[in-house]
């Protein structure tokens, strides 16, 4: 008899330690479900924030700046000032356009010969530069502009100052539009995260107490809670990564206007969704653990 009623009641410890362990893992999946959409959510805000950088960098590169040369200035001058202009720090790209090309482009834009109504060519020979985007701002401008006149060859530099000027303001109110609510969803992701991860470690508040009354340190006791926030953490950055890997790569195939091919792009996003979701995993781990550990038995009844 005691043989039959001392297996029956292992049966049933084993049968209760499996319910056990399945709630925990079902509690463990659904925390790095719920983790991994938060950092999924700030994975796209870091995405659209590279992106933008990188076409507010390329549209200020397109702008050119017209060097306008002297009515008489021979070959080798012309091939030495476009080598001086090449080695500027701040130049990205150096044409000359002579003034044959310039009359060809012309007649292009107007889609008629302008030197039928003319018996010399009024166009004079340049060059078009276009500048690092790093460059663009007003005040590099005009030490760039003061820098260039210094070629005396060079009679004229224009630019369209007011479009780069407004382009310029507009860029850093989408920048600082955009960063507001970077932070704003990074202090929900915490604070969601923090939550998720409270809730996983509120069902062994009692565990930490009495670990804490046979002697255990705090350090001892953290410690597998640590580990098991590392391990969601990455768990779930990786699958927020996958996931936006597959929306970047659904946005390639729709062929818009976003530059889903450049590498930097996936080191930014993947690299701010691994950063965040391990730092604030552990740091909300460490929190809960603490919390529950400063507490005596009676208020753990209260909770």
């Amino acid at each position: 008899m005691y043989g039959r009623e001392g297996n029956t009641l292992h049966c049933l410890l084993g049968m209760e330690n499996k319910s056990v362990q399945y709630k925990l893992f079902n509690s463990k999946v659904t925390a790095t479900i719920s983790v991994s959409m938060v950092l999924f959510l700030l994975g796209i805000v870091a995405a659209v924030l590279f992106m933008s950088k990188n076409l507010s960098d390329q549209v200020k590169e397109n702008f050119i700046f017209k060097l306008t040369l002297k009515e008489v200035v021979p070959d080798k001058d012309i091939v030495s000032i476009q080598r001086a202009l090449q080695s500027k720090p701040y130049v990205k790209s150096v044409r000359f356009v002579s003034k044959d090309v310039a009359v060809k482009e012309l007649k292009q834009q107007m889609g008629e010969d302008p030197m039928e109504f003319c018996d010399v060519n009024p166009l004079p020979n340049c060059f078009e530069i276009s500048l690092k985007a790093n460059q663009t701002q007003p005040d590099s401008l005009k030490l760039i502009q003061a820098d260039l006149m210094h070629i005396t060859q060079i009679s004229q530099i224009d630019y369209s100052h007011e479009l780069l000027d407004t382009f310029t303001h507009n860029i850093k109110a989408i920048t600082v539009a955009f960063l507001l609510v970077a932070a704003v969803l990074l202090l929900i992701s915490f604070t969601l995260i923090n939550n998720t991860i409270r809730l996983l470690i509120y069902s062994n508040r009692f565990l930490l107490h009495t670990m804490k009354q046979v002697g255990a340190t705090r350090s001892f006791i953290r410690k597998p809670y640590l580990r098991q926030g590392l391990i969601i953490g990455v768990a779930a950055s990786a699958l927020a990564c996958f996931c936006l890997g597959c929306l970047c790569f659904f946005l390639d195939d729709l062929a818009l206007f976003v530059d889903v091919k450049n590498p930097m792009l996936y080191v930014t996003s993947f690299s701010t969704i691994l950063i965040a979701g391990v730092f604030i995993t552990e740091l909300s781990t460490y929190l809960a653990v603490n919390k529950y550990l400063r507490r005596n038995l009676e208020s753990l009844y209260l909770i």
